[in-house]
């Protein structure tokens, strides 16, 4: 960890606020991309909110299409304890298969998803890559999923990026014992 870790006791004021909303609706506590927003509280507070927003069940994209994008970004980002946490829920909750997860990680397209996740495969690889997306992705995605869906993911894929970028600048380390599949390259 390249920031100095913030313990419960250790937290006052608006932190402390926090991250007792945090504790509430994470199964990672106040670890993972949480710790570091604890020292912005008033600015993790918002992510928190996007979070809560997405992952509440308030946006419009479905639970298989946020998984996806999550670990498409996180392999794209190298976010290596995103990788980890979203890799466990989405075997866990039976979203994807560990074939489909290898793909990912290897860079391709899974097989099986359907033609609504291979087009949001798509448009969320070229999205990362972080220019236009070509307009053939674009109207690939705007043939199964309505406008709105689609800024919803593009706001999700920016959130989620964000806790990518705060998780490799911290260099959140994985929980002891576990393994890091995530590959390189």
């Amino acid at each position: 960890m390249r920031f100095e870790l913030e313990t419960y006791e250790s937290l006052e004021g608006d932190a402390k606020v926090l991250a007792d909303r945090v504790m509430e609706v994470s199964a990672d506590g106040i670890g993972g991309p949480f710790n570091m927003l604890l020292k912005s509280p008033v600015t993790g507070a918002l992510i928190v909110d996007l979070l809560d927003h997405f992952n509440g069940g308030r946006s419009s994209l479905d639970r298989r299409t946020m998984r996806l994008s999550v670990l498409v970004l996180a392999r794209h980002a190298k976010a290596r304890y995103a990788w980890w946490t979203h890799t466990k829920r989405a075997l866990r909750a039976g979203e994807f298969s560990q074939a489909q997860i290898d793909a990912i990680n290897r860079g391709q397209r899974p097989e099986d998803l359907g033609t609504t996740l291979d087009r949001v495969y798509d448009y969320v690889r070229a999205l990362s890559a972080g220019a236009p997306t070509p307009a053939p992705v674009l109207s690939a995605l705007r043939d199964v999923i309505p406008e709105s869906q689609v800024v919803d993911l593009i706001l999700y894929c920016g959130t989620y990026t964000t806790i990518a970028m705060v998780l490799n600048e911290a260099n959140v380390a994985l929980p002891a014992g576990e393994v890091d599949t995530l590959m390189d390259g």
